[in-house]
């Protein structure tokens, strides 16, 4: 009972010494406790985003990979019928018309199927780029909220064991998090 008393005694002695507030070591890693939450659910929501938008750029990456297929379906279909109007133009009277309608199944391909099937490439390269931009900033993102996770285990332990190096550690795991989050931001 003795102990207890003499804890209380101690504690309110600080408070008094603080003003009636907590010391000012307390103050301070509350306070970073505070400002490295804000920033970890900065990093969760970009994260979070990154996500979506590695999904979307999968999503549209694979309906242009299947235009893509139709596409070269469309081609092997009109060369193919070019050919048999061919092979049929030289082997009747009317070849005449059926050459005709071959070279309209190749200027078909030429005109249109080709320049569609370049298109489609393209395309398919642009969503991979973008794919692969947003999955370079969730891991940035990620490692960020690591970095802040860490700074506000290590703010709120320095507040218990009255340390203030796990303060500053908290401070350097919270810098880490920021110079990942601006890579992402900026660089990825």
């Amino acid at each position: 009972m003795e102990a207890r008393r003499s804890y209380e005694r101690f504690e309110q002695e600080q408070q008094i010494a603080a003003g009636g507030q907590l010391p000012h070591h307390a103050q301070t890693a509350a306070l970073t406790v505070a400002v490295i939450a804000c920033l970890l659910a900065v990093a969760t929501f970009l994260s979070n985003e990154a996500v979506k938008e590695v999904i979307t750029g999968e999503t549209h990456g694979a309906t242009s990979s299947a235009r893509l297929e139709s596409n070269r379906v469309k081609i092997d279909i009109a060369t193919g019928n070019a050919s048999l109007l061919r092979v049929l133009g030289a082997a009747i009277p009317v070849r005449f018309g059926a050459a005709i309608k071959a070279r309209e199944h190749e200027r078909r391909v030429v005109d249109h199927l080709g320049p569609a099937d370049a298109h489609l490439n393209e395309e398919i390269d642009a969503h991979g780029n973008e794919v692969d931009h947003a999955n370079a900033q969730h891991l940035d993102f990620e490692l960020a909220e690591v970095g802040f996770e860490v700074g506000i285990v290590l703010a709120s332990i320095s507040i218990i064991a009255r340390r203030r190096w796990l303060l500053g550690a908290a401070g350097a795991a919270a810098m880490a998090g920021v110079a990942l989050l601006a890579v992402g931001l900026l660089f990825a």
